[in-house]
């Protein structure tokens, strides 16, 4: 499981919320301030992309996509030098 932080240091206003999504999937929704964190099952060589849009609540309007940002999960080297030998 990977743990990721968004941070974006913006509150928003009076009648504002966001929504959160992945590969245009919503995934949080009503997020009053984006700084938060996100525990995650990511596969390993995959890249994934994350973009905000507002609400305004008065009449649920959702505003365009914010520009994304992309996560690669990258999987950790191979062990090397393991050896072995028979002592008996």
């Amino acid at each position: 499981m990977a743990h990721l932080n968004f941070l974006w240091k913006h509150e928003a206003p009076a009648g504002l919320e966001y929504n959160l999504y992945e590969d245009g999937v919503k995934i949080v929704e009503h997020i009053a301030a984006l700084n938060f964190s996100l525990d995650m099952t990511g596969k390993p060589e995959q890249t994934y992309s994350f973009y905000v849009t507002s609400i305004r609540l008065s009449d649920n309007m959702e505003s365009v996509p914010s520009g994304a940002v992309s996560v690669d999960f990258i999987s950790p080297a191979a062990p090397t030098g393991l050896t072995a030998s028979f002592a008996g």
